[in-house]
């Protein structure tokens, strides 16, 4: 007897040894072209996974016909996980909902376990069935699609809370949900701060001294932060890991919210990244009302590991609260965060990989790679905005990563231990710079950061308002960050330590008090040149106008030279027309932080949305072009199922 799959006439059933095939695939093996099987074998073995894995991976098979076969292997039944057949307990905890994707095992209302295992795991089972054979009437199998799509409908309410609310119920003082008197307080104190430097009680010594003092602390303190970042070398990118076997398994989140028009770059940039499919999850998760990203996803992204999840429409719709959601269902060891228009170097998460097992980082808790506007001859905006990202990126933080210091994180292209993520309760929803906050709490929690030198090319707003109100958003978190660590500037000083409380204040406070403050201070500084002297000593007046000349001095230059520095090395050209630009930047800015001041108080959860796709000069889907049609070209290229795919 000869079998014909997908059309080609295989070797006899009888020629085939099927004897040495590992479980995973040894009820399946007789319905796959013997070369196929041969590959899927080497491959395996090469990169240490399931044979079933490797077949999966590269579309031979679908994930209900391996589970099937592995069933009757292990002589137990399949179980579908049929929403309107299958009964689950009645009552499980927040936390053990969690647990159910992540150790792929679920009991039934009737007392059986429901398994979702492939690979070594399923090697691992038929090992004990064959030692406690019992088992068996107590044991089903299911696939981890099948079992995380139940648990994502039969459990809403219990996932949208954790993903919303376990931070802020469980550790109070490290949410900004419980930003209260706080969030006006700090507005009152930043409009007496600015009265301070316009109006005649700067004659008082707390007016003149004691407060500004402390604002021209934090400003002079940032400043030497960016000096001394530009005494630093450049950094050498890191040697991406060439052993397969020696990669961990990998999940990417990537959310998504009205993105629709975005879909196919990212689909195409995702699958362009050059590590074991088998190894690779990638979780796209959308917004219950967004169907227009829903449909391109359906369109674009029915590939072998790629999953989309719906975020519980509980809680603020935040970014951090989506990620959150997807959180319990990433498998991987390693986990990174892209954002829609990311188009990561394809080699980034070998060089991650790299960056973690390194000898000296073993508490080194997040990867940070560099973020790069591609789109930067769309305009002066967006111009400004890559000399910004330039001298902040490849100057400021590999700094402070070398220095081993903590780090407000980039909003994407970071990646994390999932054993940090867990030991720091994920992100938190109601920060709306999530990334700044979990940079601090990672601190806290005694994990470092390092930056390495792969690029992520990112868009980035070539409109006025789009801008404003993504910056906007920015500062607001950012205030939120401050608020909420400031709580208990003695333990935090004891868990970051005091020099990294200090480079947190520098970045965070000193950058938000330079917006806020800046053309205060140079109004108060103009009306000092035009004022009569006989309110104060003519000693004092030019006293503290050299003071603050010296501070906005200083502020300037580590500015300047650092965003320099980092246009050189990131080869950004325009240096002079963005020099000529930059007094309007920072106007800009200062409008923005003062927006982010009055929402602070108004809608501190609300999330300006940056739409994307709109830029018109990037070149990244030129540069994917060649590096996907050359991916799909190899023995991983996606092919028809043997049966009809489900979750």
């Amino acid at each position: 007897m000869t079998q014909v799959v997908r059309g080609r006439a295989c070797a006899p059933l009888e020629a085939l040894d099927l004897g040495d095939i590992p479980v995973e695939a040894a009820g399946i093996a007789h319905r796959l072209d013997p070369s196929v099987l041969h590959n899927a074998r080497r491959r395996a073995d090469r990169i240490g996974v399931g044979i079933d894995e490797t077949l999966l991976a590269a579309g031979h098979v679908s994930p209900d016909d391996l589970a099937e076969a592995g069933a009757r292997q292990l002589g137990v039944p399949f179980e579908p996980l049929d929403p309107s057949i299958f009964t689950a307990p009645a009552r499980l905890s927040a936390r053990d909902v969690v647990a159910v994707p992540r150790s792929g095992v679920m009991r039934a209302a009737d007392g059986r376990l429901v398994i979702a295992a492939r690979g070594r795991r399923l090697r691992h089972l038929a090992a004990t069935l064959d030692e406690r054979p019992e088992l068996r009437r107590r044991v089903s199998l299911t696939t981890p699609e099948r079992l995380a799509s139940f648990v994502r409908w039969r459990f809403a309410r219990q996932l949208g809370w954790s993903a919303a609310f376990e931070l802020r119920d469980c550790q109070p003082r490290l949410s900004a949900g419980t930003l209260t008197t706080s969030r006006y307080l700090f507005g009152l104190a930043a409009l007496a701060l600015a009265a301070l430097f316009l109006t005649a009680t700067a004659t008082s010594f707390f007016g003149a001294w004691v407060l500004p003092g402390l604002v021209a602390l934090m400003l002079v303190g940032s400043a030497t932060l960016k000096l001394a970042a530009c005494t630093t070398p450049p950094q050498a990118p890191p040697r991406p890991m060439r052993d397969d076997g020696a990669l961990p398994d990998y999940s990417l989140i990537v959310p998504l919210y009205r993105e629709a028009r975005v879909v196919p770059q990212l689909v195409d940039a995702l699958y362009a990244l050059d590590y074991p499919r088998e190894k690779l999850q990638v979780l796209l998760v959308i917004e219950a009302d967004d169907e227009p990203t829903a449909t391109a996803l359906a369109l674009h992204a029915r590939r072998p590991g790629f999953e989309v999840i719906v975020a519980p429409d509980v809680g603020p719709r935040t970014k951090p609260k989506a990620l959150n959601a997807a959180l319990p269902f990433a498998r991987g060891a390693v986990v990174g965060i892209y954002d829609a228009e990311d188009v990561p170097d394809p080699l980034q998460l070998r060089q991650v990989c790299t960056a973690l097992k390194a000898r000296r980082n073993q508490r080194i808790g997040c990867v940070q790679a560099r973020l790069v506007i591609d789109n930067l001859a769309d305009g002066w905006i967006p111009q400004q905005f890559a000399a910004e990202y330039a001298g902040y990126f490849d100057v400021v933080l590999p700094m402070l990563g070398r220095c081993r210091l903590p780090l407000p994180l980039g909003g994407t292209s970071n990646h994390f231990r999932r054993e940090a993520l867990d030991a720091v309760s994920g992100w938190d929803p109601f920060n709306v710079t999530e990334d700044a906050d979990l940079g601090v709490r990672l601190a806290r929690a005694g994990w470092g950061t390092e930056v390495i030198a792969s690029a992520t090319d990112e868009e980035a707003p070539r409109r006025l308002g789009a801008w404003m109100r993504q910056r906007t958003r920015w500062y607001k978190g950012w205030m939120q960050t401050l608020l909420v660590h400031a709580r208990q500037p003695l333990l935090m000083g004891r868990t970051a330590g005091w020099p990294g409380t200090l480079t947190l204040l520098f970045l965070l406070g000193s950058g938000t008090a330079a917006a806020l403050l800046h053309p205060v201070l140079v109004v108060s500084l103009l009306l000092d040149l035009v004022a009569a002297p006989r309110q104060y000593p003519s000693f004092m007046a030019s006293l503290l106008d050299a003071i603050w000349f010296g501070v906005l001095l200083a502020g300037l230059l580590g500015v300047v030279l650092s965003t320099f520095m980092g246009m050189h090395r990131r080869g950004v050209p325009g240096i002079a027309r963005v020099a000529a630009l930059m007094p309007v930047y920072w106007l800009m800015m200062s409008a923005a932080a003062w927006r982010a001041l009055v929402e602070l108080a108004i809608a501190p959860s609300r999330w300006a949305k940056t739409e994307h796709g709109l830029a018109r000069t990037s070149r990244r889907r030129q540069r994917l072009r060649p590096v996907v049609r050359f991916r799909s070209s190899g023995a991983v290229r996606p092919r028809p199922p043997l049966g009809a795919a489900s979750s």
